[in-house]
């Protein structure tokens, strides 16, 4: 294996021109940099970020945590994130926690004792002990929020989407199209980080001429984190077209709820969006394969992950200046199901 040494040599460099160029930590001429790119080529050079970490204390490497990693929705969120992660430099770790709030911080714990740089903070449960936790750990180590769990004194980076007046709009959406009956399927009580959109729905329904009916919020109450969300969207439209007077329309909490919502009426001969109209929320690349296409409340998933990972970086390399709180305003896509 070629070392840094034998980089230098081959370019005519010294080894710390070598190092400013793999670290990208000052300037170098860009002929030399050419020099210096075509020796480590040439010589098949491979960094040992190992190495470099016991020096610099910076593994160039960061980790992702999230609650489920079979949900679709982080898989795009990940891409954002290592786009950005690779681009710098950086490799990503993915870390499944099992909706434990006790092992987001074993995790972290663990991910600390190797040195990670940095973390992209997932949850599915608004556990104050966890979220104190890891907003006392961002005060050491950088760490990006990516759901609604922070109280207002909580000075932290975080990237989220705006789903209370999104939610709203799409039940007035509903209600401009003649719907009438519009029910709402809810995450189980151990989910509590999207509960805002469950409220924004809530609040549209009171002020609308229609008469908010309890019956038509499904919530599955049997609380079993293994249940998975297409599940829960299947039972959910079961449950409401088994009522005397049954929804024309449903509204679920994530699109992977929609979509079993979709998969049950379609199993039952229901027209949509005829008999009943369907929206979810994410904007998931499933939603756009099932049959009918799915409504729904857009988040820009991709560039989510590209914006926390890029607030990351910037605060590993002790840049401070850009903004590190952003809530994204999402876009209301109009497909078949509505």
């Amino acid at each position: 294996m070629s070392t840094i040494i034998e980089v230098a040599k081959l370019a005519g460099v010294s080894k710390s021109t070598v190092s400013r160029v793999i670290n990208k930590s000052g300037p170098v001429k860009e002929e030399t940099q050419e020099k210096i790119l075509h020796a480590m080529e040439k010589l098949n050079y491979v960094p040992s970020y190992f190495a470099q970490g016991i020096r610099t204390r910076k593994t160039k490497t960061i980790a992702m945590l999230v609650p489920d990693y079979t949900n679709v929705y982080y898989a795009e969120i990940f891409k954002g994130v290592e786009d950005i992660a690779n681009k710098n430099g950086y490799m990503v770790m993915i870390c499944n926690t099992d909706e434990d709030p006790d092992k987001e911080i074993e995790y972290a714990q663990a991910l600390k004792h190797r040195s990670i740089d940095g973390i992209i903070y997932n949850t599915y449960k608004n556990d104050r002990n966890a979220i104190n936790y890891f907003v006392n750990l961002a005060r050491e180590l950088p760490v990006v929020f990516m759901d609604h769990v922070l109280n207002q004194n909580d000075d932290a980076p975080y990237v989220l989407t705006e789903g209370y007046k999104s939610t709203q709009r799409a039940v007035e959406y509903l209600i401009g199209k003649g719907k009438k009956r519009i029910a709402y399927i809810r995450m189980p009580p151990h989910i509590s980080v999207v509960q805002h959109r469950y409220n924004g729905f809530e609040r549209a329904m009171i002020e609308s001429d229609l008469s908010f009916d309890p019956q038509l919020v499904y919530q599955d109450r049997l609380d079993q984190p293994g249940k998975s969300h297409l599940e829960i969207g299947y039972e959910g439209a079961e449950y409401f077209m088994n009522l005397s007077n049954p929804p024309d329309a449903i509204i679920a909490t994530v699109d992977i709820m929609a979509i079993g919502v979709i998969k049950y009426l379609n199993g039952h001969q229901y027209k949509i969006p005829e008999d009943v109209s369907v929206i979810g929320y994410d904007n998931i690349s499933l939603g756009t394969i099932i049959e009918p296409s799915l409504t729904t409340i857009a988040q820009p998933t991709l560039k989510i992950g590209q914006e926390a990972a890029r607030i990351l970086i910037d605060r590993i390399n002790g840049d401070f200046t850009t903004p590190y709180q952003i809530l994204f305003e999402p876009e209301f896509i109009i497909r078949e199901s509505t």
